[in-house]
């Protein structure tokens, strides 16, 4: 629900990667919190979460095609995360990873790009407003309607 706004655009260039969810750096912290409790200095983790931030920035490109195999089979990349993006039901769920690719090609949610029909960008139900208060809560609507 925090990625949708993130994933709304329906082209993909650098803006793409400007557009985050008003509520995407709290979300983040649910996922960073654990491992600043179990040790991890907050230092290394704010490194970490601003490298990949950065990282996140220069793979939202169709200027980019691929990059040399071992790269390509290791890291995220800009022709792995066109995949990520697409709304076609073959991108749905796929390449999560943020800077390495590696643990989709291992837990099975890894796809190339290529597969015949051209990548859809923005989201299965596109969106109706320009509104970004309404674009950051929809979401969150839709879930809580259908969990009561």
């Amino acid at each position: 629900a925090a990625c949708r706004q993130h994933h709304r655009p329906e082209s993909y260039n650098l803006t793409t990667a400007l557009s985050q969810g008003a509520l995407q750096y709290a979300t983040a912290l649910f996922f960073y919190a654990p491992i600043a409790v179990l040790g991890l200095p907050p230092r290394v983790v704010s490194f970490h979460l601003h490298a990949n931030r950065i990282y996140q920035f220069w793979i939202h490109t169709q200027l980019v095609d691929k990059l040399p195999a071992p790269i390509e089979w290791l890291f995220n990349t800009p022709s792995h995360h066109r995949v990520h993006h697409g709304a076609n039901r073959r991108c749905i769920d796929t390449n999560y990873g943020g800077t390495l690719i590696v643990f989709d090609r291992l837990f099975g949610t890894f796809e190339a790009e290529g597969g015949g029909a051209d990548i859809v960008y923005g989201l299965t139900s596109r969106a109706t407003t320009f509104d970004p208060l309404y674009n950051n809560a929809v979401h969150y609507v839709h879930m809580w309607r259908r969990a009561v």
